[in-house]
């Protein structure tokens, strides 16, 4: 009897450390990444935390029947939570958000490619290692079965003398005990860690918080990410608790509604005039959203010769609006939250995608201004329609026609899937027809994640020795980009529409590539700047930066003259602005300047915008 009770508690101790296993590998991969060593998250800090996150998600055995069952489908949703979270952080450099589990429609073609091209060995091992704990429990059973089963002699005796009349029915298994004790001590032992954690940071790091009751509740700022803070903090369960939390719309309060009102009130610009206008009469616009294209990647040699020729022809071009040090401001929604910005100039949510969950919000939109001249606008993508809610974010910023993967399919097979050239040979040949002044939006994804192959055609990069194969890859698929942009360009001149038309060429967002910053060329610790040109704006400006993608859309506004549109966004017109300083999110930033305070307040305004749908009753239609 004892025997069997101490492997039982082996069972439970085994899951409870191939729990804590599994987290750390997750915290240690991340800090890793982020530093290049544990000195920012000791050892003993991860396993605290950890150990916390295994005692609580283990009580209930204490007090439900099916114990073993429960165990295998937790250790299970640990292993896919982990699983996730290692193929999640390279790309986004963030822990992946509850809610974003839950995004099915955004499964595509596009979304299994990447993920599978982000699998490593060590995300493997993590999503087996629940098989561990299978291993044991058959060897239990296995050990159980063979010191029950009688001897043969032994059975054949008893068989001998047995009477049927006298045969006992086989004992009833007890049901297990409920101990409620131990389920209420668990809890206890996981609110007592986590106040000697939590108030051993506090005490560690005065300066970034007013009091014990603000390490509890706010994310340790020097970390980075806002989820990946929360965990690094308090651990994954203390985010799964705070994350349910905030799950719960509560709605706009009275508090929340005032202040949006007075940041919209007293920071908002309401100018009307159109002085930084193109002398263009009724420009086109053209806007280039370009996936995951690096600044790093501009002006960058490989053994002799240009990656992009035709960047970098246009960032020397004095008569263009030039700026290399864009800060990616995309959060979870990444594409769909580059295109929301430079539509709305609204800033993206930080929890969650405002494409997938308030694409039944009514926004002020690019698109909308200029119809209120006129213009018809299209959009020309190759993305499939479920990805990251396309059709119905078109239909939200006010698009006349969308031509997106089902018009396209045809081309892209032809063309092995190479979306930039397909798009640009489209747009290419139906924008001269429309006939009268348009807004037309492409969107790019040849340098669309993993970089873990060779692209084909290969050039002299792959041949290389320079980086890292995965930059390399990167850089193939941008010389690509670049090569199909210059065709396009020439394209638009032949037919005449280059000279009537403002260009505007923006990055989605950055990309990290390589985890390795030796292994990459870069204009920051991070890597993290975007590419903003425009040509023909009626200016030429060289912005230093740092500048976020938050400020794109009013200085659209102001080259295309289209002030007299009620909202002007969040951001700030870089022909109006010296802007020097960019809010990453509400705690992280970059640069330093009088508009810094206001930029980091944008964040959580317009959070507040998008939850009350603030523009359903403003003249921004």
């Amino acid at each position: 009897m004892r025997k069997a009770l101490n492997k039982t508690k082996g069972f439970y101790i085994l899951a409870a450390v191939l729990i804590i296993v599994m987290f750390s590998m997750v915290s240690i991969t991340i800090t890793r990444s982020m530093f290049g060593s544990l000195s920012n998250q000791p050892l003993t800090k991860i396993f605290f935390n950890h150990l916390a996150d295994a005692i609580l998600l283990l009580a209930p055995c204490w007090v439900i029947k099916r114990r073993r069952t429960y165990t295998f489908i937790i250790l299970w949703l640990v292993a896919v939570w982990s699983f996730a979270q290692l193929l999640y952080y390279p790309t986004y450099r963030d822990v992946m958000p509850f809610s974003s589990f839950l995004l099915f429609k955004n499964v595509s073609g596009t979304l299994i490619k990447s993920t599978i091209g982000a699998i490593s060995k060590k995300s493997l091992m993590v999503l087996l290692t629940p098989l561990l704990l299978h291993a044991y429990h058959w060897w239990l059973k296995h050990k159980t079965s063979e010191a029950t089963k009688p001897t043969s002699a032994a059975s054949d005796n008893a068989s001998e003398h047995s009477e049927p009349q006298n045969q006992q029915a086989p004992r009833a298994t007890k049901p297990a005990k409920r101990h409620w004790w131990a389920f209420a001590a668990c809890f206890g032992a996981f609110v007592l860690l986590r106040l000697i954690i939590t108030t051993s940071i506090y005490l560690t790091n005065r300066q970034n918080y007013e009091n014990l009751g603000d390490a509890f509740s706010t994310h340790y700022t020097k970390l980075g990410g806002r989820h990946l803070n929360y965990i690094m903090h308090n651990g994954v369960m203390s985010y799964a608790i705070f994350s349910l939390i905030n799950s719960i719309d509560t709605g706009i309060s009275k508090e929340e509604k005032l202040l949006a009102e007075n940041f919209v009130k007293n920071n908002c610009p309401s100018y009307t005039d159109n002085s930084y206008m193109t002398t263009i009469e009724r420009p086109n616009l053209i806007f280039i959203m370009v996936e995951s294209l690096n600044a790093w990647s501009v002006n960058l040699d490989i053994d002799g010769q240009s990656v992009t020729p035709t960047l970098n022809a246009l960032v020397a071009d004095s008569t263009n609006i030039v700026c290399l040090n864009v800060i990616s401001q995309a959060k979870n929604g990444r594409s769909s939250d580059g295109k929301f910005m430079y539509q709305t100039g609204l800033l993206p949510m930080l929890d969650r995608s405002v494409a997938m969950e308030y694409s039944d919000r009514t926004f002020p939109s690019l698109v909308k201004a200029l119809k209120q001249r006129g213009y018809k606008a299209v959009e020309i993508c190759g993305d499939e329609p479920s990805l990251w809610n396309v059709e119905n974010m078109s239909t939200a910023y006010g698009f006349d026609e969308l031509y997106h993967q089902p018009e396209l399919k045809a081309e892209l097979e032809a063309t092995n899937y190479k979306i930039d050239k397909v798009v640009m040979e489209y747009a290419a040949k139906y924008l001269p027809t429309i006939g009268k002044s348009f807004m037309a939006q492409l969107f790019t994804g040849v340098m669309h994640s993993p970089y873990d192959g060779g692209f084909e055609p290969s050039t002299w990069i792959s041949a290389s020795k320079q980086y890292t194969p995965a930059v390399r890859n990167y850089l193939e698929k941008t010389h690509y980009f670049d090569q199909q942009l210059g065709i396009f360009l020439d394209n638009l001149k032949q037919s005449g529409l280059y000279d009537n038309s403002v260009i505007v060429i923006a990055s989605d967002h950055s990309e990290p590539v390589d985890d390795d910053p030796n292994g990459r060329p870069s204009l920051s610790k991070n890597g993290n700047e975007c590419v903003f040109i425009v040509i023909n704006g009626g200016h030429g400006k060289l912005i230093s930066g740092p500048i976020g993608q938050i400020d794109i859309y009013p200085t659209i506004l102001d080259v295309m003259g289209l002030n007299s549109y009620q909202w002007k966004g969040l951001g700030h017109s870089l022909l109006r602005y010296n802007v020097c300083s960019a809010a990453e999110t509400i705690e992280d930033s970059f640069g330093n300047s009088s508009l810094l305070k206001q930029q980091q307040e944008a964040w959580t305004v317009s959070d507040i915008l998008i939850r009350a749908n603030w523009f359903n009753s403003k003249s921004t239609k």
